[in-house]
């Protein structure tokens, strides 16, 4: 299973993490699942609007890369703007595992390697896949995200 994390906290936030979800499904519907929608606060850079995040999973013979390649346009045709990191976006779409696959590549890290300090990704991947396990750390999605809720 492929899992990509949607966010945005530019207005209007409901309808753009929609056509991005619609957009993901048109290309990968095999197998697809999605989570509840949360609303929180952002994370690294101050004074933003809250974000709303989901994650999504399906199934996908893509290759990391291609993966990579179909988030990015996703984003471009959504219109986001380069505005530097952990700022406010019209839309960010990040890869979060492509199954068991372990890549660090100078534009792309598999499993994206901030999973586990962000309720706002493992609440929703709990959503649809609480037993997934990290390929990296061995523990599945539950474990992480009760391990960063205990502190």
């Amino acid at each position: 299973m492929v899992f990509i994390s949607l966010g945005t906290n530019i207005e209007p936030r409901e309808a753009r993490i929609a056509e991005a979800r619609f957009l993901l499904k048109s290309e990968e519907s095999l197998n697809w699942q999605e989570s509840k929608i949360y609303e929180t606060e952002p994370w690294g850079e101050a004074c933003q609007e809250k974000f709303l995040n989901q994650v999504v999973g399906f199934s996908s013979e893509k290759t990391p890369q291609q993966l990579l390649e179909l988030c990015k346009g996703i984003e471009q045709k959504l219109g986001r703007q380069k505005r530097g990191k952990w700022r406010e976006r019209e839309i960010d779409l990040d890869l979060l595992y492509c199954g068991n696959e372990v890549l660090e590549s100078e534009n792309l890290t598999v499993p994206h390697p901030y999973i586990a300090q962000r309720e706002f990704v493992l609440k929703p991947l709990c959503d649809i896949a609480p037993d997934f396990v990290d390929p990296k750390s061995g523990f599945s999605a539950q474990e992480m995200l009760n391990a960063m809720l205990a502190g």
